[in-house]
């Protein structure tokens, strides 16, 4: 559930964000935000912007960090970006008025995900009416920067459509370059395919990945498993709320997802059943809705909102680290709680259009034989043919690959998959 009652507007917003912002008496209710004043090197949380619920954020190939957030008094969908995940400056609205497919008023822009999909920035935002069940869906807007303009495409689909209730809290992923679209609030946590501009759902594809009572699912991929994070408990009631944020897993995205006992996460319909990987605490209540972005040494970060904090009761936006045990399982900040502070992620290093001369492939160095911006000479032997083709395929896995996905492009889709290593096959 999407929560707009939140007393700020811009001024609060702009208190909180910028670069290095810091102040002994902060608007929401903590000593410091963002990078600490006394250790450059570590952050206090919350890191700002306030106002930002239900977060998404993407990485761009020149380092640069976006979030985006639920709509707010004065902007519907803020964004903010930054280098570092911890200083944020305020850039504005990704909408200059709602989208025009809905006719209630009240209707309000929830839950942005967005990522970069075929060359373009793709929104995807759910669009709802709080304490309403009058067939809300999910929406697409689209743009060639992350700061915008975005157009508005209209719906990917709206609830009636695939016969379920409370169709909102969306979310990409791209499984063997096939799109898909994953949602759920409160009535189970859906997956469907969509087409492949990923603007469309395709009918009779769609599939239960967990129970009731859950919301806000984002998936990562890691361990060699999917990794399927909600939020339960009750969000939107300041310091009253419940919210946390659980987790499943499975080796195949379609599922079954188990969580730590072993319980099929389609099997639990309650709230707070299942096992929480982050819960509040009475500095920082309620955290939930969270997503997750992996900095340049391939470390993950949680990004996510507190629905309140021991002096404030409005949302603001939160990160912290995941680290993994010994059998795979994530474990977030401060060993399942938010962390008051922790040191700063590296800033992005800036990786458009220039890889180099060589990119480490496995224990590979791929070259650019023409200079066209594509490795083509995987194995590094100064000529292509079907053994880059089959050093592509098995280190498609590698850092090299995944931290350089511009120069394995070779279909030119604005991304590196299976489709990459069938394309450079036909060019040899």
């Amino acid at each position: 559930m999407r929560d707009t009652r939140t007393n700020v507007d811009r001024r609060d917003v702009l208190r909180v964000v910028g670069a290095g912002a810091v102040a002994t008496a902060s608007p929401i209710g903590v000593s410091e935000t963002g990078r600490a004043a006394e250790q450059e090197d570590s952050y206090r949380n919350p890191t700002g912007p306030i106002g930002f619920g239900d977060v998404s954020v993407v990485r761009t190939c020149d380092g640069i960090y976006y979030a985006y957030g639920t709509e707010n008094p004065e902007d519907v969908v803020p964004i903010a970006r930054s280098t570092d995940l911890v200083n944020w400056t305020y850039i504005g609205s990704a909408f200059e008025t709602k989208p025009d497919w809905r006719d209630d008023p009240d209707a309000g822009v929830w839950a942005p995900s967005v990522a970069e999909y075929d060359g373009e920035y793709h929104l995807y935002y759910s669009y709802s009416t709080w304490g309403s069940q009058d067939n809300p869906g999910i929406g697409l807007a689209t743009a060639s920067d992350p700061e915008g303009p975005f157009t508005d495409r209209g719906p990917v689909f709206r609830a009636a459509d695939l016969g379920m209730t409370n169709a909102i809290d969306g979310e990409l992923v791209v499984v063997d370059d096939t799109p898909y679209m994953v949602w759920g609030s409160w009535y189970g946590i859906y997956g469907v395919e969509l087409t492949p501009d990923a603007a469309d759902y395709v009918p009779g594809t769609t599939f239960h990945m967990a129970g009731d009572k859950k919301e806000g699912p984002m998936i990562l991929e890691e361990n060699g498993y999917y990794y399927l994070f909600y939020s339960t408990g009750h969000c939107c009631d300041g310091a009253d709320s419940t919210y946390e944020v659980a987790v499943g897993r499975s080796e195949s995205f379609f599922g079954p997802y188990e969580n730590q006992r072993g319980e099929d996460l389609r099997e639990l319909n309650a709230h707070h059943e299942g096992v929480a990987v982050l819960s509040g605490t009475e500095e920082f209540i309620g955290p939930g809705h969270n997503t997750a972005i992996q900095d340049d040494e391939g470390e993950w970060w949680m990004v996510y909102h507190v629905e309140a904090t021991a002096d404030r009761d409005v949302r603001v936006l939160m990160i912290d680290p995941i680290r993994w045990d010994d059998d795979g399982w994530p474990i977030v900040g401060d060993d399942g709680t938010p962390s008051a502070e922790w040191s700063v992620p590296p800033a992005g290093a800036d990786r458009c259009g220039d890889t180099g001369d060589t990119v480490a492939v496995g224990d590979y160095e791929a070259r650019d034989p023409d200079d066209d911006g594509r490795y083509e000479d995987v194995n590094g032997d100064e000529t292509t043919t079907h053994g880059d083709v089959n050093a592509l395929f098995e280190n498609r896995d590698a850092d090299g690959v995944q931290n350089n996905p511009e120069a394995f492009d070779f279909d030119e889709n604005g991304r590196f998959g299976f489709s990459d290593i069938l394309e450079l096959l036909e060019e040899i």
